[in-house]
């Protein structure tokens, strides 16, 4: 078999896997380095006031309508049929969408802002004034708007299968934002001011990669008023609609606990919950590192009729991550509570209740993420996405109840509950049910893949390459 990185599948999902790998040791690295000095110098409470706000702004995402994660389908299966116009197409519109969302959200959250109480929201005590308060939530929504059309950037280089590309920008921010920390630390600055000192890195790298490859890796995709399509368009609002509904599923669940938490027992209970929940998180690095690469290479080989290989890889993932997910939890459950101990302090110690619901979690998400993958790549997301919104409506149910019996250690147990209820069974259903159908045998080219501009629409953005905008060597 070829395993040329720049030819094979194969190798483009290495290449993607070893340079992701690099980039989240790295990142991990910087995170061992930064969470206890951040702990450290803004105390118990300060501290869990940061992360509930780095966790909760991340429901700003959803304003994209699952447009970035549509965006690489589009882009996978122009990738696989060599149509570097529709994929102009495709980027110019979602680029516009997404930034016309932001004007509109940033506009609206200028409104808002003055008249919420920050103070009583997020039931803070003295340790915190409410100007220092207002001031981080206003740069933490600010550096989350910028983000939003930058994050288009992977999901544009996964639908080429260049993820690599992005692995260097998230390098150069895991980089900036422990050194920007750092120095904010250093200089005694305030809370706020070390947010966008450290946070706000990431954004920035991503404009910049982001500026870079549509103005020079590829350039065929700099957005242009004449590649504004109403049909493009509504396609991508059409198809991101199960994407939309996916994210907000995925927003209650990991971002929704920190709030909960900090609502009912204090800022400073979600130290030890939010820390606990970063180690566990790294049992989930293998999924994290090869399912963004995965997506795209499920897309082009459905797009091209190559059905054995996406069952082959499948059930080739599926035992792979299911059985490295257990090893880390039972690592997890012997050691868990010293490593913390040592690496963030006592306060941040979790009980051992807590940490084996967690690695239960985690073991939980690892099966459904193998599956959801393959789904989200051919576009079979609509009744995944109906049970997602019912399993985060279970969730916040069962954790605004447990969590006044038994702690934190009710918001993680609602969680499991609502997914094991609804999701597991009916989604795993619904993936035996594409086997046994649409991957069943090779055949033409699937209807869903098929390209949806109108034939005069494809004829203008062909006249466009033929009139030397884009270097057709690139």
């Amino acid at each position: 078999m070829n395993l040329n990185l720049s030819t094979s599948r194969h190798g483009r999902i290495i290449q993607a896997v070893c340079s992701g790998t690099a980039a989240r040791l790295l990142t991990t690295a910087v995170t061992l380095v930064a969470l206890p000095l951040a702990v450290r110098y803004l105390g118990a409470e300060r501290y869990g006031v940061w992360a509930t706000i780095t966790t909760t702004v991340v429901w700003i995402n959803l304003l994209d309508l699952g447009i970035a994660n549509t965006l690489t389908n589009h882009i996978s299966r122009a990738y696989a049929l060599d149509d570097k116009a529709s994929a102009a197409v495709y980027f110019t519109n979602a680029f516009v969408l997404t930034a016309g969302i932001v004007a509109l959200v940033g506009l609206a959250f200028a409104v808002v802002f003055p008249r919420v109480n920050w103070v009583g929201l997020f039931n803070v005590n003295a340790g915190v004034s409410a100007a220092e308060l207002k001031h981080t939530v206003a740069a933490a929504v600010a550096l989350m708007l910028l983000g939003l059309p930058c994050n288009l950037t992977s999901k544009l280089l996964a639908g080429y299968q260049e993820l690599h590309r992005n692995s260097y920008a998230i390098c150069a921010g895991a980089v900036a934002s422990v050194l920007g920390l750092a120095a904010g630390i250093m200089l005694q600055v305030s809370m706020p001011v070390l947010f966008v000192m450290s946070v706000g890195c990431l954004p920035l790298a991503n404009l910049a990669i982001l500026v870079s490859v549509v103005t020079w890796h590829k350039p065929w995709l700099l957005p242009r008023p004449s590649l504004v399509r109403r049909s493009a368009i509504t396609e991508l609002l059409d198809s991101g609609s199960s994407f939309f509904l996916i994210q907000i599923a995925a927003v209650v669940v990991f971002s929704s606990d920190n709030l909960i938490v900090s609502h009912y027992l204090g800022a400073s209970e979600v130290t030890p919950y939010s820390v606990t929940w970063r180690l566990v998180g790294l049992a989930g690095m293998l999924q994290s590192l090869i399912f963004p690469a995965l997506w795209p290479a499920y897309t082009e080989a459905y797009a091209k009729g190559d059905y054995d290989w996406i069952r082959r890889t499948f059930a080739m993932t599926m035992k792979g991550t299911v059985a490295l997910n257990l090893s880390c939890v039972i690592a997890l459950m012997l050691f868990g509570r010293p490593v913390i101990r040592v690496w963030a302090g006592p306060n941040a110690v979790p009980s051992i209740q807590l940490l084996f619901a967690m690695g239960t979690w985690a073991v939980v998400s690892g099966f459904m993420s193998v599956e959801s993958c393959l789904l989200a790549a051919l576009n079979r997301t609509r009744q995944q996405a109906g049970l997602s919104i019912v399993a985060a409506a279970m969730n916040i149910a069962l954790s605004l109840v447990l969590v006044r019996h038994i702690g934190s250690l009710g918001v993680i147990g609602g969680t499991i509950l609502s997914y094991l209820i609804v999701l597991v069974v009916p989604q795993s259903m619904i993936v035996r049910n594409v086997f046994r159908t649409e991957l069943a045998t090779a055949g033409n080219l699937p209807r869903a893949f098929r390209p949806s501009l109108l034939a005069e629409q494809e004829t203008e953005a062909s006249l466009t390459l033929c009139q030397g905008l884009v270097d057709p060597d690139l």
